[in-house]
């Protein structure tokens, strides 16, 4: 029988390697989000009246339950058959898909299943605006239009649409963080070419928007 200081030993390695295994696994994992709250919140006159941009974020990371109810509002599915957004789109086309940068990792949203799919590990929240504070958020939404979706238009009208539609996923936002107490402000001065290539996105995707979500200063 192994002494009882050496049983220690073992179980504490074993645990300490199990937490090293976890780690970077489990940022890998595809995320289950709660069910989004569909009702509530602030009247919305009023949330319109308190919509504005905020650029100071404190220390304090969103809850699984608000970062679930932030992406429904954003452009999650709004309608009992599951195939409409929360934001309209060019002919329905939906082609915006949304990326979420945290401090550990770069995920996108699934409408479809209302889970955060892993697309790749580190933090690029300070490429996500030339401004100081975006890395400062504890997360940041990137705005990325699919060109393939909406290939029957032409292709300088795609630009236009992929923008505009991200635009109105935007403000949705902003009404939602409104309602929330939460700050938010959506970011055009983004090195968009550096960005794409550290996201590694394709040449049919278009990136718009971002947009840092936390709680305010």
């Amino acid at each position: 029988m192994l002494p009882a200081i050496n049983v220690m030993r073992l179980l504490s390695a074993a645990v300490l390697a199990a937490s090293v295994v976890a780690g970077p696994a489990y940022a890998q994992q595809t995320i289950k989000l709660p069910a989004p709250k569909m009702d509530g919140g602030m009247p919305l006159l009023e949330a319109i009246a308190k919509r504005q941009s905020k650029r100071a974020f404190a220390d304090k990371p969103l809850t699984n339950e608000t970062l679930s109810n932030l992406l429904w509002a954003a452009f999650g599915i709004n309608r009992p058959d599951g195939s409409e957004r929360t934001a309209p789109s060019w002919r329905g086309s939906k082609e915006t898909d949304i990326y979420v940068a945290t401090a550990e990792a770069v995920r996108m949203y699934d409408p479809a299943t209302h889970t955060l799919r892993h697309v790749m590990d580190g933090d690029i929240r300070a490429d996500t605006g030339r401004q100081p504070y975006a890395a400062t958020a504890p997360l940041v939404l990137i705005y990325v239009a699919d060109r393939t979706r909406m290939a029957e238009a032409p292709a300088q009208d795609q630009t236009l649409y992929a923008h505009v539609n991200s635009a109105f996923i935007s403000q949705n936002v902003y009404l939602f963080a409104a309602s929330e107490g939460l700050a938010t402000v959506v970011l055009g001065n983004v090195e968009k070419k550096e960005l794409a290539e550290k996201m590694k996105l394709r040449g049919n995707q278009i990136l718009t928007f971002t947009q840092p979500v936390g709680y305010p200063k």
